[in-house]
């Protein structure tokens, strides 16, 4: 019985993560032959406060992406 977690950052919509589940349970079942009734994946999300992405927290990161997209929209 493969099992899956995947953690991420919350703030995907709950379509994006239905696809996604169905995408690594397709891929489980493809690469080992696993039985769909089998395959256990779930999601776990953080805030993106808890979360580091590189050397930067995300909630900084996104902060600072925004801004700097404001700034070259505004040139």
């Amino acid at each position: 019985m493969p099992l899956v977690n995947v953690t991420m950052a919350r703030g995907r919509t709950p379509e994006a993560k239905a696809t996604m589940l169905h995408a690594i349970a397709d891929a489980i079942h493809d690469s080992i032959g696993a039985p769909r009734d089998s395959i256990r994946v779930w999601v776990t999300e953080v805030e993106n406060t808890d979360f580091l992405a590189g050397a930067e927290i995300l909630a900084e990161k996104q902060a600072r992406l925004a801004r700097e997209a404001q700034q070259q929209a505004q040139q």
